[in-house]
């Protein structure tokens, strides 16, 4: 009898020690396994917003070098996840761009944004100033970055930027796709007479990190046309400001063209 008792006990001690063992397994997979798996759909999910943002800069892009003014494009932003709802942002004048003559201002642009969050709001995703950025916990970096282009003939350097600007203003939050229209207004180009002083492109920014990455790219270009031969330098004089500065030829000009595509962007409506 006593015999028995004992094994009693013990299949009731073994029956215990194995549901601690399933409750420990299912804890360390809700503490280590779910997190990654969300932080895998996140990643995942990032990539066909970015890959979207991509679509939406070429659809753009399109409509400026078509000519196709007065003409909307809509395309579908896949804001949310799996895991947690999204939302779409629109905001104007998040950024300055100011082109300076021989030192003195010559002309302003507004840098606008239209850009995605998702799951944790730790992801930034969108489109600025012509490129396309993802911003991760504060640090961000271009995907594909703005406009500029140097052509040199002889000792004069002939200077094209792009910098679209965008109306609109919204904060939309979306459990799916959230789709947007896009509609060209009008493509002014401004050319500034040649001159055969320093041209200045600074960018002033409401966000230090956008600076930062505004900084990125105007060092990459400066970099590049440094390797043509184009005496070229760039520079971040603050967090919140960065500069490319251009130098003309001993004998030389500069000329620069600015395109200014204005686009108004709305979420469509039913």
């Amino acid at each position: 009898m006593i015999h028995k008792r004992d094994s009693g006990l013990s299949m009731a001690v073994g029956f215990v020690m194995i549901l601690m063992i399933i409750a420990m397994i299912i804890g360390m997979w809700a503490v280590i396994g779910v997190p990654e798996q969300i932080r895998d759909a996140e990643e995942y999910h990032a990539i066909g917003v970015t890959n979207a943002f991509l679509d939406y800069k070429i659809a753009v892009d399109n409509q400026r070098l078509n000519g196709w003014v007065g003409s909307n494009i809509s395309m579908l932003i896949p804001a949310a996840s799996a895991y947690a709802d999204g939302a779409l942002f629109m905001k104007e004048d998040v950024g300055m761009l100011r082109v300076y003559i021989g030192g003195t201002e010559n002309s302003t642009y507004n840098i606008s944004r239209l850009y995605a969050t998702f799951g944790t709001t730790n992801t930034l995703v969108g489109y600025e100033g012509g490129g396309v950025f993802r911003n991760d916990y504060g640090y961000a970096a271009w995907v594909t970055p703005p406009s500029i282009t140097m052509e040199t003939a002889g000792d004069d350097l002939y200077v094209t930027l792009i910098v679209p600007e965008m109306q609109g203003s919204f904060a939309v939050g979306s459990s799916e796709g959230i789709p947007v229209d896009t509609g060209l207004l009008s493509v002014p180009t401004q050319v500034l007479p040649p001159t055969n002083q320093t041209v200045v492109v600074t960018f002033t920014a409401d966000d230090p990190w956008d600076a930062s990455v505004w900084n990125t790219f105007f060092y990459e270009k400066a970099i590049l046309y440094q390797n043509m031969g184009v005496n070229i330098m760039s520079d971040k004089p603050s967090i919140n400001t960065t500069s490319l500065t251009i130098y003309p030829s001993v004998v030389g000009y500069i000329y620069l063209n600015v395109i200014n595509p204005e686009y108004i962007v709305d979420v469509r409506r039913y």
